[in-house]
């Protein structure tokens, strides 16, 4: 019997309520997608590891919840392995097509290139940013004080709420 008046301890909390975001869910999606196209598609699987070495070193150090950083160089680095899988593609899926995109210096130019953009996004955006926000309060100000002259203008001092009556 329980005793009047005595706390009860709450629910332990389960193991996948303590996960912070899907970072198990996409890397256990990466594993599958990675095995499934080492089965069927080795070439364009190798092409894909060797090309996506930015992502998984920015996927590493990006410590930031939303991983913002692991989301443009992947995004950037995705769009620079597209011609050559494509390329690769095409040719039929074979180890001397891969040899041929991955023996160019200019695949691993649009690559490695590619994923630099991301980088320079995620670093460079948080500056522009501060300053389209910065000219935005100010002309938001601008028009608030060009307000408030009109209506000190319109109904006198008494609305600045610094003039006294009487």
């Amino acid at each position: 019997m329980a005793r009047s008046g005595a706390t009860k301890a709450p629910p332990a909390k389960s193991s996948g309520s303590r996960r912070r975001g899907g970072g198990g869910i996409v890397a256990t999606f990466a594993v599958v997608v990675i095995t499934v196209l080492g089965v069927t598609a080795t070439p364009l699987c190798i092409l894909l590891v060797a090309g996506l070495l930015p992502t998984g070193a920015a996927a590493l150090i990006d410590r930031h919840r939303a991983r913002y950083l692991a989301r443009a160089v992947g995004a950037m680095n995705l769009a620079g392995i597209f011609p050559a899988a494509l390329q690769l593609w095409e040719s039929g899926l074979t180890f001397s097509a891969l040899q041929a995109a991955i023996g160019s210096p200019y695949t691993w130019l649009i690559m490695y290139g590619a994923a630099s953009i991301g980088w320079l996004l995620h670093l460079g955006m948080p500056p522009v940013v501060r300053v389209i926000v910065d000219l935005r309060a100010e002309e938001t100000k601008r028009r608030l004080e060009a307000r408030a002259k009109t209506l000190v203008e319109e109904w006198g001092d008494q609305v600045t709420g610094r003039v006294r009556e009487g």
